[in-house]
């Protein structure tokens, strides 16, 4: 930017704040006012201030002359005023659009202020309930601005706060700053004195932690509160009158104040936490904290996308005040280390504790890869959301533009204008806060009692739509339009492109209308066509699956997010109240699972609840294998719906589930047919045999689980060959991997060896107890290493050596406290076995690596030579030190 140019703005700017405070003509900032004041040709400055217009760094007013102004800090100006009028009505608009959520959660709150201050004579009194750090005392704050704005105060009229906690112990000297006192009232009382219902005559008092005023002071209020008059401490016969509007503020309940006094207040507000204003504002809210920061250092600031979603997906006790602190402190800390002070950034490493718990949970959100964001110190926080040439506009009016540039372009894709309507519509969600959150869940009910009216089943629609359907309900319901953003435009491409919706449209639309009065425009028939929309999702799963949470669509919430990630409908949700009996519950299941008809099997995933208690009650409604998951997160609902997708089968999904943190039982039907597992092996339907006789002699009677050999390329032509008709597969074991989706595979030598045996013990949990299964290991090792055994003894038999080196075994484990692995236990078997013949042959090592001073005799040495005994004794053998040595080798060193 030229210097000259810099000046002129830096000038247009000074002169913008004071014009602003009371619009005189005299001060305004037009070109012969620039060109007097820098001593420049006035024809060269208006081609500059026209410049910086179309540059959008200054906006303007089309009077005569002609005024610019720098409304905004940045090149997000580029207003264009017709007149001084319609600036002053887009300040007022301004002062609440510098508050976050002053369209969303903030929304109803500032308009029931704004009709309190309005109202005649002198307002209507305001309580303002809400947790500590909500915003209470700013948003007086813009109150008061916008009613000087609005030319209902006068110039010299204040603002008083008081905050009543700092006077909780000396009640009298609150009464007194409240009411004023009298000379001689009280002991250092020597002259009158106002109080600040006098000092905020046609002013704004507002009282924060009103709930710390005694009971007597709030009776002293009662009489102002009636009459407009009050008494100063120390002369009750003395009346004061005042016109001051009332405001107060408290972070406790309705029950902590006199009802007398409340029932003088008639407005009564509560502000949001920053938790119930949604992710979408505390996200706004931590980007706008960031830039104060920048501009505070000024220095930019850089930090991923993770980093920041750790940050505005934490729970905050003090809310956005907390929010605030956390983030100066971490500048501070990073700007206090910077070598160089033009950029500092911030890790994740950078973050309290009490946040970073949250990547060891399974809330923890999403990562968003390694992108950075990176906050300037001349950045606003508008020029991050939704701005065009024309200023700002409404985020589905720009969505309309961008549906109709696409139709102008001749796009005839489907999806590429459903994500633009699902997107936005998803943007209102993250918009709501939780209280809001329950009116759409019952907007969903009434949506889908429309559709049984006119018999459209609602779960034929895949991408969850009657859920979005009641967003945009809620939307049109919380704002008024007059404007149909279709008017006057070509729409005849959307309308062929989504003719069969917008009949269903046409055939609800009398209905919407007459249950929510509201009037659709022709805008609003397109969206809702659009909107239900189905063949975004092209793939589904075999087996679906129930999300079932309490809170007020929050179910709802995470199962059409986790479908439109996933692109396809798996979950369906039910949202509990938070005292839903479990016998309505129970109901609301039975119900779903009936209309959904699973065949293949079926999911329910849930957030809190007894599994035994949820799965007695349906299993009979349900004829297929059921999988109950409890204390879901997101993360795990994401995960599961995905290897659904890849048709993985329920005992595969339960064997991957992370048992510390995730609890789940599986059901398999009554009359089912028995669980089975396959072996297999490329070189023949021989080794699978050999493979199924080791597990079935290791299954007797421990395990309920019958095992068939089946040849390899029959396997992997499954589907063709029908082979899995009317069997229940748990698992695939062998030496070489079929790949047959949705069973899990487990390969022998990784079983044995130790690697994969957890999982496949998992698999087998169903159908047998912890100990049992126990037990079955132990076999299994006995079983494979007598296979391997079998071919390299002659003497002795395979049998016996077996059990005797198993009692021999067991013994060495109790005395260590140890557990030998699978895969240790095996070499031991076989080295023991072989010793026992070679020292029966007179072949027994007399030498430990060629000296036996190098033999380790701690305490492991001696429990074997305590155990040699059992195999001497048995095979009437003496084994030497230099034996026991390498046998402690293989157990220690293995």
């Amino acid at each position: 930017m030229k210097n000259q140019d810099k000046e002129i703005l830096k000038l247009v700017s000074q002169q913008t704040k004071v014009y602003l405070k009371n619009y005189a003509t005299k001060e305004a900032p037009t070109t012969e006012f620039v060109a007097n004041k820098l001593n420049v040709e006035r024809s060269v400055v208006s081609k500059r201030l026209n410049e910086l217009y179309k540059n959008r760094q200054l906006s303007k007013v089309n009077t005569r002359p002609v005024i610019y102004l720098q409304l905004k800090e940045g090149t997000q100006n580029n207003k264009t005023y017709t007149s001084v009028k319609d600036l002053k009505a887009g300040q007022q608009k301004s002062i609440w659009s510098q508050i976050i959520g002053y369209n969303g959660s903030l929304k109803e709150a500032i308009e029931r202020l704004k009709a309190a201050l309005m109202y005649p004579p002198n307002g209507l009194p305001v309580i303002i309930f809400g947790e500590s750090g909500t915003g209470k005392t700013f948003i007086i704050n813009k109150l008061f601005k916008y009613a000087k704005q609005r030319k209902l105060f006068n110039d010299d009229a204040q603002l008083i706060v008081i905050n009543c906690a700092q006077y909780a112990n000396n009640p009298e000297l609150l009464s007194s700053l409240l009411f004023g006192y009298t000379k001689g009232a009280f002991t250092g009382a020597d002259i009158d004195s106002s109080g600040a219902l006098q000092s905020a005559n046609n002013g704004i008092l507002f009282l924060d932690e009103v709930h710390r005023l005694s009971a007597e002071g709030q009776e002293k209020l009662f009489t102002y509160l009636d009459t407009g008059y009050f008494s100063p401490v120390g002369n009750n016969a003395k009346k004061l009158k005042s016109k001051t509007r009332l405001f107060f503020a408290t972070t406790e309940k309705e029950s902590d104040f006199l009802q007398t006094f409340l029932r003088r207040i008639p407005i009564k507000i509560t502000l949001p936490s920053l938790d119930q204003r949604g992710t979408y504002e505390k996200r706004v809210l931590t980007y706008a904290l960031l830039i104060g920061q920048a501009k505070r250092i000024n220095c930019n600031i850089k930090i991923s996308k993770q980093c920041l979603s750790l940050i505005y997906h934490s729970h905050f006790h003090a809310n956005v005040g907390e929010l605030k602190n956390l983030l100066q402190n971490i500048v501070a800390q990073k700007y206090a280390k910077a070598t160089q002070k033009q950029e500092i950034e911030i890790k994740i490493g950078d973050l309290p504790g009490v946040i970073l718990e949250q990547m060891s949970k399974d809330t923890y959100p999403l990562s968003q890869g390694e992108e950075k964001c990176i906050f300037h110190a001349t950045d606003t926080i508008q020029e991050l959301f939704h701005y065009d040439n024309k200023g700002y506009i409404s985020k589905i009016e720009a969505s309309w533009q961008c549906l109709l540039s696409l139709q102008n372009d001749q796009i005839a894709d489907r999806t590429s204008y459903y994500k633009i309507v699902e997107k936005e519509t998803h943007e209102i969600l993250y918009s709501t806060y939780s209280t809001d959150r329950s009116l759409i869940t019952d907007y969903t009910n009434v949506l889908t009692n429309i559709f049984n009216v006119i018999q459209i089943d609602s779960l034929s629609l895949k991408n969850s739509s009657v859920y979005d359907f009641a967003v945009y309900i809620y939307y049109l319901m919380r704002n008024e339009f007059d404007h149909d953003y279709t008017a006057n435009k070509d729409v005849a491409k959307i309308e062929q492109l989504f003719a069969t919706e917008l009949q269903l449209i046409n055939k609800m639309a009398p209905l919407i209308e007459m249950r929510f009065e509201i009037k659709l425009r022709k805008c609003d028939y397109l969206w809702l066509a659009i909107l239900s929309s189905n063949d975004n999702f092209t793939v589904s799963s075999k087996i679906p699956a129930i999300v079932v949470a309490h809170g007020y669509a929050t179910a709802s919430s995470m199962a059409d997010t986790c479908n439109h990630f996933l692109q396809s409908a798996v979950f369906t949700a039910i949202d509990l109240k938070p005292d839903v009996s479990r016998a309505e519950m129970i109901a609301n299941l039975k119900d779903l699972i009936k209309r959904i008809n699973p065949q293949d099997g079926l999911v329910i995933l849930m957030d809190m609840g007894a599994l035994d208690s949820i799965i007695e009650p349906i299993r009979n409604d349900c004829n297929c294998t059921l999988l109950v998951i409890n204390n879901v997160s997101m993360a795990v609902i994401l995960e599961i719906g995905n290897k659904l997708l890849q048709q993985k089968g329920l005992h595969a999904i339960q064997h991957d589930l992370p048992r510390d943190t995730i609890k789940s039982k599986l059901c398999v039907p009554r009359v089912a047919a028995a669980a089975t597992i396959i072996t297999t092996c490329m070189t023949g339907v021989g080794s699978a045999q050999r493979i199924k006789t080791m597990l079935t002699q290791s299954f007797t009677n421990l395990i309920n689980v019958q095992v068939e050999a089946f040849d390899f390329k029959e396997l992997v032509n499954y589907r063709d060959l029908n082979l899995f008709l009317n069997k229940n597969v748990i698992a695939i074991v062998g030496i070489d991997n079929p790949d047959v989706p949705g069973v899990p595979y487990f390969g022998l030598e990784e079983i044995i060896s130790g690697t994969k045996i957890e999982g496949l013990k998992r698999i087998l949990e169903p159908f047998s107890t912890t100990k049992k299964i126990e037990l079955w290991e132990n076999r299994l090792i006995e079983n494979f290493s007598l296979n391997r055994i079998i071919d390299t003894l002659t003497i002795i038999s395979p049998d016996k050596v077996m059990k005797v080196i198993s009692k021999y075994l067991t013994g060495v484990q109790k005395d260590l406290n140890m557990k030998i692995p699978n895969k240790v236990a095996i070499s031991l078997y076989v080295h023991i076995a072989n010793m026992v013949e070679r020292i029966i042959r007179g072949n027994e090592i007399e030498a430990y690596e060629g000296d036996n001073k190098n033999i380790v005799k701690d305490s492991c040495f001696s429990v074997l030579k305590k155990h040699n005994s059992v195999l001497e004794n048995e095979f009437l053998i003496k084994i030497t030190d230099p034996e026991t040595a390498y046998i402690r080798d293989i157990l220690l060193l293995s």
